[in-house]
């Protein structure tokens, strides 16, 4: 079976001025698709949507998108844009042309924690809606309380919540996440990225941490036709894990599932969430 990974990140830090990752973290270096392709070498992953790292920045963008003609593995771009800018609707169709711009994000984590409520947020969603561009909806559970207010205002738009909302998975506590995530997948335009599931936990526990009632739950309340892969690369390299172990961990966690069900959650449901030409 072929993988589509929806989640991967490729920065150059001579190039812009990322305020994440800071120096003196380990991924702050830069990461390029040919060390995607390298990193994905033995794996069943052809296919892969590079993921913003900029909030409002078209020029990242259009560098992917440009690196694209080079590596045949990047079929599709979630950008940086400002859905508050008056140039957004320009700068989406400079980018339509493309045929690999498929979404928007933005970093919550960098504005005040409701600012997806917005009414200049809600317009650039309209706008998204207008192009059949998607929403990647990067949030932590303390914004959960904001996305049904948005997600059924907007109906027309398919949002996805990326990293499933990254619960404390070191704890393993699911209340108010397990209830907030329940409520927002009752709207049939919201996806999830079962993704980042190691990203942010430590070299040394990453390992014996259980997964699987958060995936259960994720599987039982947006069912297998909303749930998608991605690894989140290169930001597990922070707990010294290779793509291998990050896609392992991914795959032991839907091993309960029918071939079928996983074919639609490793590369089906991004082909139809992001409209991908493969």
């Amino acid at each position: 079976m072929d993988i589509v990974d929806c989640h991967f990140h490729v920065y150059e830090l001579e190039r812009f001025k990322y305020p994440w990752p800071t120096p003196g973290m380990k991924i702050y270096r830069n990461y390029f698709p040919c060390q995607f392709e390298k990193a994905i070498e033995g794996t069943n992953v052809k296919h892969a949507i590079f993921v913003q790292c900029l909030n409002s920045s078209i020029a990242e963008a259009e560098w992917v998108i440009d690196m694209a003609s080079r590596h045949n593995i990047i079929k599709g771009v979630v950008a940086g844009l400002d859905l508050t800018s008056p140039s957004l609707e320009e700068d989406i169709n400079k980018l339509k042309p493309s045929g690999l711009f498929k979404g928007v994000r933005h970093i919550l984590d960098m504005e005040k924690e409701d600012w997806i409520i917005c009414d200049d947020v809600s317009q650039g969603l309209h706008t998204l809606a207008k192009y059949d561009i998607t929403f990647d909806v990067l949030v932590r559970p303390h914004h959960l309380k904001y996305v049904p207010q948005v997600v059924s205002k907007h109906t027309s738009t398919k949002f996805v919540i990326n990293h499933i909302a990254k619960p404390p998975f070191n704890t393993g506590k699911l209340d108010g996440w397990r209830e907030d995530m329940a409520e927002i997948a009752k709207y049939p335009n919201v996806y999830c990225k079962i993704s980042g599931l190691i990203s942010e936990q430590e070299p040394d526990t990453w390992k014996s941490i259980d997964y699987q009632p958060y995936i259960d739950h994720i599987l039982s309340v947006f069912g297998v036709d909303r749930c998608m892969y991605g690894s989140d690369w290169p930001v597990f390299d922070m707990v010294d894990a290779t793509y291998k172990q990050n896609l392992k961990v991914t795959r032991n966690v839907l091993s309960k599932l029918s071939d079928a069900d996983q074919r639609k959650i490793f590369k089906e449901n991004a082909i139809k969430f992001y409209n991908l030409e493969l």
